[in-house]
């Protein structure tokens, strides 16, 4: 475990009482999904945002569509991916009831942030199996959650011309950064993203977890590629109405 994990289970621990989650009930194609919000608290998000000042030292400039990235838009980006891992690590813990020490989180392992050998985002060991989870997380500003949900995917595995080959997890989770302005625009939505720990700080950017699906539904008959205008880059999605709401995680990895 590295100082950032070190770090982050000390101030967890002394958060004991917060109760970190608000659950919603979100009916979409005629189905009700369990959705969950994640109310973080500040030093939580602080620990989030080192880690993700470090990590963007060492990743790429270019962005998953292939362009070059200003370096606090690289923070930002890391930040709001390991703010999303770190409610789903807290998720399995206080809503699955997994033990803490069942559950890794790779950024809190790792012994440095230069190599991406071995990387995953989340592990949960259940029985001697080691169940991998992945987080993959986008914004959304110009429609409400439920419009959201009922339109758009959890994303999988992506390659480009860069990253040629990704392995297969076995658990996808989509959160989302729902900006709680109904009126904003694309220009306002840029210009927004650099305000992103402030506007989470003042409730007016929130973090939800929406949805899952196994690797079987990913990969399924159900899953396809698609593009989301990123160059070369190509994801294999599932559409979140043909996948399942957060109950799923546990009962995908205790009955397995």
């Amino acid at each position: 475990m590295n100082k950032y994990g070190k770090e982050f289970y000390k101030l967890y621990q002394q958060t004991d009482g917060h109760d970190y989650f608000l659950h919603h009930e979100i009916i979409i194609g005629g189905r009700r999904f369990h959705v969950v919000e994640f109310v973080p608290v500040k030093s939580i998000l602080n620990n989030c945002y080192k880690i993700a000042d470090e990590k963007a030292k060492y990743t790429r400039d270019e962005g998953q569509d292939a362009k070059m990235r200003e370096p606090a838009k690289k923070v930002i980006n890391q930040f709001k991916g390991i703010m999303a891992e770190a409610a789903i690590h807290i998720f399995l813990n206080r809503e699955c009831g997994f033990p803490l020490e069942s559950i890794s989180r790779w950024d809190l392992e790792r012994s440095d942030f230069k190599s991406a050998e071995n990387e995953y985002d989340i592990k949960v060991n259940n029985r001697g199996r080691d169940f991998c989870i992945e987080s993959r997380s986008s914004g959304s500003y110009h429609t409400s959650l439920r419009e959201f949900m009922q339109r758009y995917d959890i994303i999988g595995k992506y390659t480009n011309e860069i990253k040629r080959q990704e392995k297969k997890s076995d658990l996808y989770i989509r959160p989302v950064f729902q900006y709680t302005n109904p009126d904003m625009d694309n220009g306002e939505y840029k210009k927004a993203v650099e305000h992103t720990y402030q506007d989470i700080s003042e409730n007016s950017l929130k973090l939800f977890l929406t949805a899952a699906a196994g690797k079987e539904e990913m990969y399924g008959s159900k899953g396809y590629y698609k593009n989301m205008r990123q160059g070369s880059t190509q994801y294999r999605c599932i559409r979140i109405r043909d996948a399942y709401d957060m109950d799923f995680v546990k009962t995908y990895i205790e009955n397995q």
